[in-house]
């Protein structure tokens, strides 16, 4: 072998070495960014008012928020996106936002917080003989996917298929029925939907215009119920409600299980339109006086500073929280269980706040009423505003049943994250 020959070889080990230095050190850093990045989890709460996103990052198990962002909406009324271009606007701002507050382009998937008016919440109960001496995986995979053919309703899209509970030969209710031994299994499952066409709407504008994957579409009663009912609430009988502009939500939760679901299209936008037409004022007007004076009852031993007839004015107000809580009331006797199922009602919501609603609802129920807090997370002022309690119970969930309990299993998207390293180390070397 001659000397040039040599050089050659030479040359052609050392761009070699170097090739694989730089494939070794590029998926070495690769692997422990994404894993960093892996902790990063942006949480969209997606309403008829406004979108709030936060996003949290765990530090040695510890939460963190890194930032928060609450832009006005556009473009998406009651539940449907009118304007494609303005409420995807809207979402690029929040993005904006994020990019200014970390330094970056870090956001890749979006665990996105849902409520609609026309949500559709189903109870399903289907079972099958257990043909061998104990259930095993297979038999719980064959009930779910029965359940999730059948629950399917014209025009409308699954987001969620949530177990109950599991039974046991018609007697016991389990969480786990793997390795217990029955002949008769059955699944009780609670499915919720949503209208296709905003479904289809949000899943596009997220994939295709803003290029994020949503991991998780989350209810907004599900993720509420994460952080403001604590294992003793739900197993003494409470109901949750969730007031919100377009709609109202709740669960009533029996034993340690949620006995019912249901959603009611009404909302604090209602009250508004109560007040415009009953003291014949302009909606924008009324929006101001129900924003300055807030308040569902009189109390005598205060002096409102306004020329308003506040007795008038909490007459409108009342009627329509007394007509919301009444349908759940009429719901409760159709379970037979007015007047005696729960222990105490927990409000939730920013309209949950307007005053005095909660010896309101006392008196409606003839039950104790409390305002939901976060019993959970515990992150300070955002922990303490109503407004994004459930950011926060979605991003709970999220952990709970991606990583826990390993229900939820999303590949990782590495998207621009990996371009970016990629093209780093390219101009490096």
């Amino acid at each position: 072998m001659n000397w040039h020959s040599k050089q050659g070889c030479r040359g052609a080990v050392i761009q070699l070495i170097a090739v694989l230095r730089y494939e070794t050190l590029f998926h070495f850093i690769s692997y422990f960014f994404i894993i960093s990045m892996n902790d990063i989890r942006a949480v969209f709460d997606i309403w008829n008012e406004s979108i709030r996103a936060v996003v949290f990052w765990k530090d040695n198990n510890k939460d963190v928020v890194l930032a928060k962002q609450t832009e006005v909406m556009q473009g998406m009324r009651k539940g449907k996106i009118l304007d494609m271009e303005a409420f995807t606007s809207t979402l690029n701002k929040v993005l904006d936002g994020f990019i200014r507050k970390l330094g970056g382009d870090f956001i890749d998937r979006v665990y996105v917080w849902v409520s609609h008016p026309e949500m559709i919440v189903n109870r399903i109960v289907e079972g099958k003989r257990i043909m061998t001496e104990e259930v095993w995986d297979a038999d719980v995979e064959h009930l779910s996917r029965i359940v999730s053919e059948i629950a399917l309703i014209n025009n409308y899209e699954i987001i969620k298929i949530v177990p109950v509970a599991w039974i046991i030969d018609e007697q016991f209710r389990e969480k786990d029925p793997i390795g217990l031994k029955c002949k008769k299994l059955e699944l009780q499952a609670d499915v919720f939907l949503i209208p296709k066409n905003f479904y289809n709407a949000l899943m596009d504008i997220f994939d295709k215009k803003l290029g994020i994957e949503i991991a998780d579409l989350i209810p907004n009663i599900l993720a509420a119920s994460e952080i403001v009912m604590d294992y003793d609430q739900k197993d003494l009988w409470t109901i949750l409600i969730d007031i919100g502009k377009n709609q109202t939500s709740y669960v009533i939760y029996e034993d340690g299980f949620p006995l019912w679901y249901g959603t009611i299209g009404l909302g604090w936008e209602n009250v508004t339109k109560d007040i415009s037409i009953g003291m014949q004022v302009d909606i924008k007007e009324a929006e101001e006086i129900k924003k300055t004076t807030w308040v569902v009852v009189i109390d005598p031993s205060t002096k409102y500073e306004t020329s308003l007839d506040m007795n008038f004015l909490t007459e409108i107000i009342s009627a329509r929280y007394e007509q919301i809580f009444d349908r759940i009331n009429s719901h409760l006797k159709s379970l037979d269980k007015d007047g005696r199922l729960p222990w105490w009602i927990l409000l939730l919501g920013g309209w949950s706040k307007i005053q005095h609603l909660e010896y309101f609802a006392k008196d409606m129920f003839k039950l104790a009423a409390f305002y939901g807090k976060d019993n959970v997370v515990n992150l300070w002022d955002i922990s303490n505003n109503v407004q994004f309690l459930n950011v926060l119970g979605c991003y709970y969930r999220s952990q709970k049943y991606e990583w826990e309990w390993g229900r939820v299993n999303f590949p990782v998207n590495f998207g621009k994250i990996w371009t970016k390293i990629k093209d780093f180390f390219g101009n490096l070397f």
